[in-house]
């Protein structure tokens, strides 16, 4: 271990960056993309990056050293290869950015994120995930309780799930944010709303969905919301994401219901697009089961467009009161929040309104500046 703990800056951080070798840009690889990126620039700490893959030119993480070894499995590279790679690189504390990828014996003090614990809370994704996959779950978090001396949370929900599930006493556990990027903050002009608009095929008001397809993202509401809404009260949802056969699924039960042409299914989109979305929607809608943060809800924020939010997991918690909740599996209560939020201009302005001024809670700078703080009391622990 570096001979550097006196000051704070002196700090040498490995990461587990084996997400980053994926140019996929939502959840745990958004947020270990845009901490990491935060992290350079508090210049606080020293960041080496550690991968078995080579890291993906869509994070933009140039000037950050990385070491990348390509050791197969995946399991030898983590147990074998990094203990002996952190002492090599005199790392202070070693960080994993989602529940997983902590060495059995680490040479170093290591913190641990961790977002949700959807398999806990939600039964049936455990038992649809297999043995396998549940098994491995286990056996991550487990090292994350016995080898991490801080864990990070990304919401006080999540903490209170850690605290439960785990075990995990709650001095160990520190809360930190998400943010949204900073192009996000970017006035969007409205010739550039309505450019992106008609090349979407939204030609009136919508309401928009950002996100994955899985089953605890609960998009079947969606279908019974529309479903319990007269058809000329109905208002299209915009869905971003690639949703696959899940979304197909998704489109023959709204077809089955007679709501499909509400829902409009437009793939992934870059956040240039993105930010143009999310300024000329309605509102941002999450109905999800279970969201340890819900990332979509602090980038509609800081674009200052409202949100309707589900009262499950952490959606209210970061909501607060820039976004209206709805119990996840009351339909006829989503339609009316649908229904009230399209008709009410006022409404919208003053949750828009409310959003602006709630956003600089969620940045990305102050998630790295609670998080540098957190690699402190871990490696002074």
């Amino acid at each position: 271990m570096g001979a550097r703990r006196g000051t704070l800056t002196s700090l040498r951080v490995g990461v587990n960056a084996r997400l980053l070798s994926s140019p996929d840009v939502r959840g745990f690889n958004r947020y270990a993309a845009e901490l990491v990126r935060a992290l350079a620039g508090t210049g606080a700490v020293e960041l080496v990056l550690f991968s078995d893959s080579p890291i993906h030119e869509r994070h933009a993480l140039a000037g950050i050293a990385s070491v990348v070894e390509m050791v197969k499995p995946q399991w030898l590279w983590q147990h074998r290869w990094l203990p002996a790679a952190l002492r090599r690189e005199r790392i202070d504390v070693f960080h994993a950015p989602a529940h997983w990828g902590v060495p059995w014996h680490p040479p170093c003090a290591v913190v641990a994120t961790i977002h949700d614990l959807a398999d806990r809370e939600l039964p049936d994704l455990r038992r649809s995930a297999g043995f396998r996959v549940s098994a491995r779950h286990a056996l991550e978090q487990g090292l994350v309780v016995r080898r991490a001396r801080r864990i990070i949370a990304v919401s006080q929900w999540t903490a209170r799930s850690i605290q439960k599930y785990l075990g995990v006493a709650p001095e160990r556990i520190a809360v930190t944010v998400e943010g949204a990027a900073p192009l996000f903050d970017e006035p969007v002009e409205p010739s550039r709303i309505a450019d992106v608009r008609r090349a979407c095929g939204l030609d009136g008001p919508y309401f928009l969905y950002v996100g994955g397809f899985e089953a605890r993202k609960n998009l079947g509401a969606f279908v019974g919301a529309l479903a319990a809404t007269p058809p000329e009260r109905r208002v299209p949802v915009a869905l971003v994401g690639d949703g696959g056969a899940a979304a197909e699924a998704l489109l023959r039960q709204a077809e089955e219901a007679g709501v499909g042409p509400w829902l409009r299914f437009l793939g992934g989109v870059d956040d240039t697009r993105l930010a143009a979305l999310y300024a000329g929607a309605l509102a941002v809608v999450l109905p999800s089961w279970l969201e340890g943060f819900g990332l979509p809800v602090v980038e509609a924020m800081h674009v200052g467009t409202p949100c309707l939010v589900s009262t499950a997991g952490a959606l209210p918690e970061i909501a607060g009161d820039a976004g209206i909740a709805f119990p996840p599996d009351d339909h006829a209560a989503m339609a009316q929040a649908l229904q009230r939020l399209a008709s009410d201009p006022a409404l919208r302005a003053d949750l828009a309104a409310r959003a602006r001024a709630r956003a600089p809670l969620y940045t990305w700078q102050r998630a790295a500046e609670q998080t540098v703080a957190v690699y402190q009391r871990a490696v002074s622990a």
